[in-house]
């Protein structure tokens, strides 16, 4: 068994071309270890920008994933996610059901998403060791 990234920066890393896991594959992963974790660590594991992967999606993608975090936990947003070149160009309807469900995802983004012109779900990092909301 493959060991968990132990921030996003690694999971993007270890995604690179000749990777033994995708991209995909390997934030899930990043996302369940996450959740498993306490505040401190939490934390650490955002902070660091990862590398560009020079896909535009995936590099808006990730910005909006650590900014999502960080609001979500209670965590300071990493200055990285604010990066130029951190957003798409056209608008991104994620999901299999994508522009199909268009009006849903425009109103249910979050706002850390639809800032960087990607739509999704409400809750578009759920996993299921997924703790509840903290209280705050």
């Amino acid at each position: 068994m493959i060991r968990p990234p132990d921030s996003l920066s690694d999971a993007v890393r270890r995604a690179m071309p000749g990777a033994e896991q995708p991209l995909a594959v390997l934030l899930d992963s990043f996302l369940d270890r996450f959740y498993e974790s306490g505040q401190a660590e939490r934390q650490a594991m955002i902070a660091e920008e990862p590398p560009r992967t020079g896909i535009e999606r995936d590099d808006a993608y990730l910005a909006a994933m650590a900014e999502y975090l960080a609001e979500r936990w209670g965590l300071q947003a990493p200055e990285w996610t604010q990066s130029d070149g951190r957003q798409v160009s056209a608008p991104w309807f994620v999901g299999s059901m994508g522009i199909g469900l268009s009006g849903l995802l425009l109103v249910e983004s979050p706002a850390a998403f639809r800032r960087r012109n990607i739509f999704t779900e409400a809750e578009p990092l759920r996993r299921a060791r997924m703790p509840a909301r903290p209280h705050g």
